[in-house]
């Protein structure tokens, strides 16, 4: 009895400590397991891997200063939609950062000033003339009319003076019908003038005046915006349908950016028809206006949409259908302005679809870098492969931190495991 007594206190001496044994490990897994976490987010803080898709080197810098990168269609067509993948780096994986400048022209944003009209006659040549002054001979390049509600079509001559006797051509045989922006208000464009005098020449002898109330103008010069022509790769195809309608496909390589649409066309010298753009035919067009004949020029669309293919929509009613005979398309011209040193060397990375805007303090400071700066350009974009080395992004800011977690947190395992080694034995020898 007494041997199997021992026996059972044995026993229950080795469970306990294997229950003990158990308590420790499980302790230093949770602690491991904290350690790792902790680990993890310091390390992530030292260095952040991106997954670029493209890259491609920047000329060299021979003067360190502030360089603006023009961006060619082939790169933006491998951005995102808002272009908030660029990135530059040097080759030790500093970020350079900079501004993104898109120039896509400026908006009157001032009240009209109004022309003095101080001459409306029908003249010898039996035709209404209507003479305006500019007294301060301001630069001008499009006069408002404003008009006493009417329907009739007109064409115009604009011609200009120094001193009301001898004029020069401005514009010819004008129809402001297309530049209307509302029912009573017709605009005239043309190339910007200083004449002290403008007239207007409504062509057609004997016919009856229409009656002009003010002409205006802005106080401020439209800046018109800068377009690149893009010659972008594509395929059209064209299907007249029996619902008196057109139908003008056309797909790219890539999504490329389109600011504005240019169509060749044939088939009428005299057309308006209405047209819309489609990304698909199911969803609600990307652009829905009126095309029409307009002083020769062929008609320029307007648009907003980086699509890799869309679908136009040309209602021909009961006129013979449109050939699209060609398609050009433009872009605004956009740039990335930053501050390069000419001892290193960079890289622009772009095409990474998870990536936000950055925040670069140099936004702050548009305003006050030189716009008459250098261009610099880029060389062949490169893919980069899922093998290849992602550009690392080093923060020097938390470097030091690195090493000094790792000791101590090695020196805080090692004293909690002394210690519960010590509790494991004390109580042993207690039982």
């Amino acid at each position: 009895m007494k041997r199997n007594k021992e026996v059972f206190i044995l026993a229950d001496r080795f469970f306990d400590c294997t229950a003990k044994l158990r308590a420790l490990f499980l302790g230093l897994n949770i602690q491991l397991n904290y350690v790792l976490l902790f680990l993890l987010l310091s390390t992530n803080q030292i260095i952040a891997q991106q997954h670029f898709r493209f890259n491609a080197s920047l000329d060299s810098i021979k003067r360190s200063g502030f360089y603006r990168i023009p961006l060619p269609a082939a790169v933006l067509a491998k951005c995102q939609s808002g272009f908030s993948d660029l990135r530059i780096f040097d080759t030790e994986g500093n970020i350079a950062a900079y501004i993104l400048q898109t120039e896509n022209g400026a908006f009157y944003s001032t009240p009209m000033i109004e022309l003095p009209i101080i001459k409306r006659k029908k003249e010898g040549d039996k035709q209404w003339h209507l003479t305006m002054e500019n007294g301060s001979n301001r630069n001008i390049d499009r006069i408002v009319l404003t008009l006493k509600g009417t329907l009739v079509k007109r064409y115009f001559t604009l011609s200009g003076s120094d001193d009301n006797i001898n004029w020069y051509s401005i514009l010819e045989n004008y129809n402001p019908e297309h530049t209307r922006f509302d029912q009573d208000n017709w605009s005239l464009y043309f190339p910007s003038s200083h004449y002290k005098y403008y007239q207007i020449t409504l062509i057609g002898k004997d016919l009856l005046p229409i009656d002009i109330v003010k002409a205006s103008i802005y106080s401020n010069k439209t800046i018109a915006p800068q377009y690149s022509y893009s010659p972008i790769p594509h395929h059209l195809t064209q299907k007249d349908s029996t619902n008196k309608k057109s139908y003008i496909n056309i797909t790219f390589d890539e999504a490329y950016p389109i600011e504005r649409m240019k169509l060749q066309v044939s088939g009428s010298n005299y057309f308006k028809r209405h047209l819309s753009i489609y990304k698909s035919l199911n969803e609600f067009p990307l652009c829905d206006t009126v095309i029409s004949t307009f002083n020769g020029e062929y008609p320029r669309i307007n648009l907003a949409c980086k699509e890799k293919e869309f679908c136009i929509v040309i209602d021909n009613e009961d006129n013979r259908p449109l050939k699209i005979d060609q398609v050009n398309f433009d872009q605004y011209d956009r740039y990335l302005v930053a501050y390069f040193d000419s001892t290193k060397k960079y890289k622009l990375y772009f095409g990474d679809s998870t990536l936000t805007p950055p925040l670069y303090d140099i936004s702050s400071f548009k305003d006050s870098i030189n716009h008459l700066i250098s261009d610099i350009s880029l060389g062949t974009i490169n893919k980069i492969s899922a093998n290849n080395q992602q550009p690392i992004v080093a923060t020097n800011k938390y470097k030091w931190i690195l090493w000094p977690a790792i000791i101590s947190v090695i020196i805080l395992l090692s004293g909690i495991t002394f210690k519960m080694l010590k509790e494991v034995s004390n109580r042993g020898k207690t039982d």
